[in-house]
């Protein structure tokens, strides 16, 4: 149903006999270096073109867009042949959400250049979303960690796109009035990005009168507590700190990749785990009874070692991974360093006030607000000393940073997929030498580390003269001064 998930799942398989068996494709559609004996001849005069190397590549019998291909003259030309091909673009024995328009000289090329995120000679035009119609059944709500209820639509099955597409979040109860949704409605769906489901509008036109208006909860669809709209927010919120849908959101959230990383404690697992009563809170986690979860269908001796191991080596994480794992609003990994670095155990931060917190850096009215108010609640703090004789590490610990680095005083933010670092490598790197990760994009930040796909905080430092926008290489570079 999916070609591209399962090309890139095909790619994961660790055994090279099955990923053959699956006859993949690879298109090519570039060359990057060429090295020839004789600089001459005909050869030399296709690669002076990106068409000639696409050429080249098709009869030398690679798989290039050499017949998909076409060369232009003007922009009108362009557009016209762009939208000739939207129209098209079904008649393709593949899913493609595209096109990418490049300048053929390959001299301009060199001389248009790129920036740190983009080539100047290439720029990628997408298609509208692929769309579809279906009907509006019943609105669910489901409960974050937070305590945010958010609207659910379930409507009937609509394929788009190659994925069948039967859950969209409707936001808030706003949303929901700005579309004008009703049960029973039909509606126009798409796939934004060609990925997220998304509600473009109800079409009132095609109403027969037996349609109901969408009723917003006033109580929790999983304790019954009365829901809260706090001031300046679109969303209802939850406030019981026992609702169950909430604890369950926690632990999962402690478990995950960024936070505390417990491999084989994935969602479906904590959900399992809470309904049989093995899990009723974080620090529960580091009393689970092995030896039942051994008898359980589908749970092998093996995978339950392993899992014990995981569970067991999280209690070495350092201390901003705890703090981010506890999953308090508005901190990220970025303010869960400064909150660590600002202390030596971190029960001390219940004793900050809310003007305190705020003189840390990068660290604002709201965020500070929120520490606050984590750190006030009698329940969080039993949790962390439960979580300390369990052996977890609430003392930081941690590699103290170099004070007589090459980046000492320096100050990053990195955004998009770098070429080989990932993003936690790289802003330990620079921690490492001295500087400072921040979380946001203020006049405070000397150096934006841009990869692949930047988005919003690209064009906010672009905004400030002051912001030194790099890519990967420059900051490496930066790290051997």
């Amino acid at each position: 149903a999916n070609p591209r998930n399962a090309a890139s799942g095909s790619l994961r398989i660790k055994d090279a006999k099955e990923v053959a068996r699956r006859n993949l494709e690879a298109f090519l559609y570039h060359v990057g270096f060429v090295t020839m004996d004789d600089a001459k001849g005909t050869m030399y005069d296709v690669l002076k073109t990106h068409s000639g190397c696409l050429k080249m590549m098709w009869e030398l019998g690679f798989r290039s867009p050499e017949k998909e291909k076409k060369i232009l003259k003007g922009v009108k030309a362009v557009v016209d042949h762009i939208n000739e091909f939207e129209i098209k673009r079904d008649e393709l024995p593949y899913e493609i959400d595209g096109m990418v328009i490049k300048v053929n000289d390959l001299q301009l090329q060199d001389k248009m250049g790129m920036t740190s995120h983009h080539p100047r000679w290439a720029i990628a035009y997408k298609f509208k979303a692929r769309q579809g119609t279906s009907k509006l059944r019943t609105v669910e709500y489901q409960v974050g960690r937070t305590g945010a209820v958010t609207p659910v639509a379930k409507i009937d099955p609509v394929a788009i796109g190659g994925v069948t597409v039967t859950s969209i979040s409707l936001h808030n109860e706003e949303f929901i009035a700005e579309k004008d949704l009703m049960l029973g409605d039909t509606v126009l769906v798409e796939r934004a990005g060609d990925v997220i489901p998304y509600i473009v509008k109800s079409m009132p036109e095609l109403r027969t009168g037996k349609e109901e208006k969408i009723k917003f909860r006033t109580q929790c669809p999983v304790c019954n507590s009365k829901l809260v709209k706090p001031e300046a927010e679109a969303v209802w919120r939850c406030v019981n700190y026992h609702c169950e849908a909430q604890i369950v959101e926690r632990i999962i959230h402690f478990t995950s990749k960024d936070a505390m990383d417990i491999r084989g404690m994935g969602d479906a697992n904590v959900r399992k785990f809470y309904e049989l009563g093995y899990l009723k809170d974080i620090p529960t986690l580091y009393q689970l009874p092995f030896d039942k979860i051994k008898g359980l269908e589908g749970y092998g001796a093996k995978s339950v070692d392993n899992l014990q191991t995981a569970i067991e080596n999280s209690k070495k994480q350092p201390l901003f991974r705890l703090i981010n794992a506890l999953g308090i609003r508005f901190v990220g990994e970025a303010t869960a360093k400064t909150l660590a670095n600002s202390t030596k155990h971190l029960l001390d931060i219940a004793t900050k006030t809310q003007e305190e917190l705020q003189q840390m850096e990068d660290v604002g009215p709201r965020v500070a607000g929120s520490i606050h108010e984590f750190f006030s609640n009698s329940e969080n703090i039993e949790i962390l000393k439960q979580l300390e004789s369990l052996g977890l590490q609430l003392k930081n610990e941690q590699k103290d940073t170099k004070h007589d680095g090459n980046l000492t005083g320096v100050t990053f933010l990195f955004t998009g997929t770098m070429p080989t670092l990932k993003r936690s490598q790289a802003e330990q790197m620079a921690e490492e030498q001295g500087g400072t990760i921040l979380s946001g994009v203020s006049a405070k930040l000397n150096y934006l580390v841009v990869g692949e796909d930047a988005g919003s905080k690209l064009e906010k430092a672009k905004k400030i003269s002051t912001i030194k926008i790099i890519n990967e290489e420059e900051f490496v570079s930066l790290l051997k001064k």
